[in-house]
């Protein structure tokens, strides 16, 4: 007997185990008949899973599957012996309610929610758990009735369980009322409030919502200007809207009621500039360093305000030798507040590359970033970046083996990181610049495994367009005249780069490069700042030459010129949308979507009239906006 015994116990967990196991194996294929609408099978099965489990949840897919039969009667039936012994319990009225609603019976469905309701007693995980089966069944109202009930007349209770209904009910002011409430018992909770915001707005298609919302904000600061809380809030429904001008007047406005405000403002700052609202970035980072040199963010906002500088100089595509100048003055000025330091080697690598690649001025660059190097308290990693840096200098000055030498400097001291890989590309691109092609590809191709999916883009780019032209020509001549137009472009040196592609086309007029020597001029016109020259080059690649790799590029690339360079925004959106229609696989899909939306509310805004002003304009006057 002892043996017998002792056999059940060694055995019971592998009884279990493989009990488990048909459980699982049968909740996978009922799960499939149900996706697949075989209800019949379905219920069997799950009947079988829930008479060997008691759980509610199989319970109530399975009833699902008995009204996709339909069978009414079966369901009720089992509702009927599931509540034996657990007539208090409010699941089983809800399930009862869902099918007595299947069954077009409203009124008898009512009784039967109010009846779950009604066995509540004060235990907060009752109101949980019936609040969640109403919400499984879709029933908003009576998730709602069932917070109404918990809080028995006290508004600061349950503010957010209501929120979290009132979402479901599209009640956006209603959701809003009750996120303030608990707002304002704990300011921390302003964080999970955005998180919660952030959903809503994501299927905020038309802007209504944030409409709504923001015009609720507004009324509820004029109500209670001292809940700091309320317009920290409103600051970030701005932000999400991208309306930075008007984010950075409440954030500062708040500053001077609270002077507590630099990070956010420092924050914000940082978001504008990254949106390219660089207006409103010099605003928030002159607001910081007005405070003087002993405020918490003023060196940081010295740096971030000088990083922006250069960036704006960048992203405007023109090459300006003047503005080139004042860059320079800026960051020399910066230098003598900030000093020449580990902490601000990210500005000396921009300070270099102005030097060389847009001032012309490389020997000055070199020596910059050489000092660079031996700063005290440099790090490796960023004694790596201005190695990187002067690695290009070399190639614009037109030492290439020492360039070679120092990007190999880089890629060893980091083989593991995503600095090798874009060095790596760098220099597999020098490889391509000298006219080493069967070796350039070779990196090219074993960088197509990158982890950066830009880099690896890029490198099969460049890879594929190496194939196809050495391909198309015994001779490497015309891929040799147009990688060194190439070279010439990256040093910036326009008249050079153009001087190459005008001989591409002049010994090779019939040559597949002749679409990549129109694309390469409408670069360099952009950056001359010749934009209808550039448009009419990418023109005629998008008309003509639809089925080519670069005509994704030369689309999205028109469609901006139209829309920021030449006010016609009414082509770019449709150049937007036949990006979407004609080219779906494009890595510019999500940018144009995004695109074309904006255009698209922006055209419903131009065109409603401006007679009546919003209450968000009010606001900003300091009138009331709900008279």
């Amino acid at each position: 007997m002892k043996t017998l015994v002792w056999i059940i116990f060694l055995l019971a967990p592998v009884l279990v185990w493989g009990q488990n196991t048909d459980l699982q194996n049968m909740s996978v294929l009922a799960s499939q008949y149900y996706q697949n609408k075989e209800y019949g099978k379905a219920a069997e099965l799950y009947e079988q899973l829930y008479s060997s489990t008691k759980s509610e949840g199989y319970f109530s897919i399975y009833l699902d599957c008995l009204l996709g039969i339909p069978d009414f009667e079966k369901a009720e039936k089992e509702i009927r012996k599931g509540m034996r012994g657990n007539s208090a319990d409010a699941y089983w009225y809800v399930q009862w309610g869902f099918v007595k609603k299947a069954q077009g019976q409203g009124s008898e469905s009512v009784k039967m929610y109010e009846k779950a309701i009604s066995t509540l007693s004060e235990n907060p995980a009752e109101f949980q758990n019936l609040s969640n089966q109403f919400i499984n069944r879709r029933e908003f109202e009576f998730a709602e009735k069932v917070w109404i009930k918990a809080r028995a007349g006290n508004p600061a209770l349950y503010n957010y369980e209501l929120a979290r209904i009132y979402y479901y009910l599209r009640n956006y002011d209603q959701m809003l009322k009750e996120y303030l409430e608990w707002m304002k018992q704990k300011e921390t909770n302003l964080e999970l409030v955005k998180s919660n915001l952030q959903s809503v707005l994501s299927v905020d298609n038309d802007g209504e919502i944030s409409k709504q919302l923001k015009n609720f904000m507004l009324k509820r600061i004029q109500e209670e200007p001292g809940q700091i809380s309320y317009t920290r809030l409103l600051i970030w429904l701005f932000i999400q809207e991208k309306n930075f001008t008007a984010a950075t007047r409440q954030a500062i406005s708040l500053d001077k009621r609270t002077g507590v405000e630099d990070g956010n403002i420092f924050g914000l700052a940082n978001v504008s500039a990254t949106n390219k609202n660089y207006d409103e970035a010099v605003k928030a980072y002159d607001y910081l360093i007005g405070k003087g040199t002993k405020a918490e963010f003023y060196q940081l906002a010295s740096l971030q305000r000088m990083q922006m500088y250069y960036e704006r100089f960048v992203d405007s595509g023109i090459q300006d030798l003047a503005q080139a100048g004042i860059l320079k003055e800026q960051f020399l000025q910066t230098f003598s507040i900030l000093g020449i330091s580990a902490e601000t080697s990210p500005l000396l690598i921009k300070y270099g590359h102005l030097l060389a690649f847009y001032l012309d001025q490389p020997a000055e660059a070199i020596k910059t970033l050489t000092d660079g190097l031996t700063l005290k308290g440099i790090t490796p990693p960023q004694i790596s970046a201005l190695k990187a840096e002067l690695s290009d200098v070399y190639v614009y000055s037109g030492d290439l083996w020492e360039a070679v030498i120092t990007y190999s400097q880089v890629i060893e001291s980091n083989k593991s990181n995503l600095l090798a890989d874009d060095v790596k590309f760098k220099k597999a691109k020098l490889g391509y610049y000298m006219g080493n092609f069967t070796w350039a590809k070779a990196q090219l191709d074993a960088l197509k495994a990158s982890t950066s999916k830009l880099i690896a883009n890029d490198a099969m780019e460049l890879a594929l367009f190496i194939a196809e032209n050495l391909e198309a020509d015994s001779l490497s001549a015309p891929l040799q005249m147009f990688a060194r137009a190439d070279l010439h472009l990256f040093r910036n040196n326009y008249p050079a780069a153009l001087a190459s592609l005008d001989s591409v086309s002049k010994l090779y007029s019939f040559h597949s490069l002749s679409d990549d020597v129109n694309f390469r001029k409408a670069t360099i016109f952009q950056k001359q700042g010749k934009f209808e020259e550039a448009a009419v080059l990418l023109e005629s690649i998008v008309k003509n030459n639809s089925w080519e790799m670069l005509a994704d590029d030369a689309l999205f690339q028109l469609a901006a010129i139209y829309e920021t360079r030449l006010n016609r925004k009414p082509e770019a959106m449709e150049l937007y949308k036949k990006m979407l229609t004609d080219y779906p696989g494009s890595v510019y899909v999500v940018d144009a979507r995004a695109e074309f939306r904006r255009l698209q509310d922006s055209a419903k805004t131009e065109n409603k009239s401006d007679a009546v002003k919003t209450k968000e304009q009010l606001f900003f006057e300091g009138k009331d906006p709900n008279p």
